[in-house]
């Protein structure tokens, strides 16, 4: 497996993209939300995504010139449409946006669709908490027909519909959750598929319902189950309906759905509003600690919060490198080639 620096990685980024006519800028901030999420332990939202992605520049879901509009607005709330620029670059903006609403209006809430895909959700609700705010946020969307069976059903409806929240605290950083409401992400099965791996059972049941540990079954008429049964099937649901519906992106079960795209929710709380900021980072910092000092299960070896996991990734990746899936290796390359572009001379080891 090769392993790359997150500096060779976004060389790597910026070359292909740039050549195949994405402006550096928009370039550049794509490739380190990519990068980002290598280095968080995260390689289902990372450059695996770079052929998927020009692949949308081509049938036009990713317009890279395209700049966003805001349809409506108050203060306290925005509808944007995306007008299929980049995902990453339309989420960062509409987390701006709602940051400064609830600075202003102690809360802030938009929606946002017409993007292909905006990445890992972690990267916007810790922007809001790393300047002190609560935030949520909803993301639905799928390849059309959806690739989630919902709990008691056997076909594709859904899709894997994430959530993720960040927490402000004082003595902890900012605590973030980011999960599919699916038992896993699709990128993470691709993965699998793509390494000849595996899956455990209950992530994946085949065309006829079956469970399966051969990821390749989810992509020959299969589908990805939905966490805790049918609690993971309720909070779907939801997802669907507050962040595609609501947003205008409605959900890929429906007639005019043509290709996969992002219908998001996003919500931005100001604590200050509703108690003193010191009463709320001193209680949420007790609780925090509590959990941090009790005593982890058989097993285990501390007790963690949110995002810890993450957190550790990122600082072993920087400290050793970021391996990538041969597979994946090859298709970065053979898509540079396309573009004239050669990205296998970049400094690289194997492990």
């Amino acid at each position: 497996m090769p392993v790359f620096t997150a500096g060779q990685l976004k060389t790597i980024g910026m070359k292909i993209f740039t050549a195949a006519g994405v402006p550096e800028e928009v370039a550049g901030e794509v490739v380190a939300s990519l990068v980002l999420s290598n280095l968080m332990g995260v390689d289902s939202h990372g450059l695996v995504r770079v052929r998927n992605y020009l692949d949308s520049i081509k049938i036009g879901a990713i317009v890279p010139t395209a700049e966003l509009r805001i349809v409506a607005e108050n203060g306290a709330a925005a509808v944007i449409d995306g007008c299929n620029a980049f995902g990453q670059i339309v989420a960062r903006r509409a987390t701006e946006l709602a940051i400064k609403k609830a600075r202003e209006q102690a809360i802030g809430a938009v929606t946002f669709t017409n993007i292909y895909h905006i990445g890992r959700l972690g990267e916007y609700v810790q922007i809001a908490a790393d300047e002190g705010f609560l935030a949520l946020m909803f993301a639905n969307g799928s390849r059309p027909g959806g690739l989630v069976a919902p709990f008691g059903i056997r076909e594709r409806i859904m899709g894997t519909n994430p959530i993720a929240y960040g927490i402000p605290s004082e003595s902890h950083g900012s605590v973030i959750a980011d999960f599919s409401t699916s038992s896993v992400s699709e990128g993470k099965v691709r993965i699998a598929s793509r390494n000849g791996e595996k899956v455990p059972l209950g992530w994946v049941i085949d065309k006829e319902g079956n469970p399966t540990d051969n990821p390749g079954d989810l992509y020959s008429g299969g589908a990805i189950q939905t966490f805790g049964g049918h609690k993971g099937y309720a909070l779907s649901l939801l997802v669907e309906v507050i962040g595609g519906i609501l947003s205008g992106a409605d959900t890929p079960i429906f007639p005019d759905y043509r290709y996969m795209h992002n219908g998001v929710f996003l919500l931005v709380v100001s604590p200050a509003f509703f108690r003193p900021k010191e009463e709320y980072l001193g209680s949420v910092d007790f609780l925090l600690t509590k959990i941090k000092q009790a005593l982890p299960a058989w097993g285990v070896d501390a007790a963690m919060l949110p995002g810890d996991p993450e957190r550790q990734q990122r600082a072993a990746r920087e400290r050793d490198g970021i391996s990538m899936d041969n597979e994946t290796w090859a298709e970065i390359i053979a898509t540079g080639k396309t573009l004239g572009v050669d990205v296998e001379w970049i400094g690289q080891s194997e492990i």
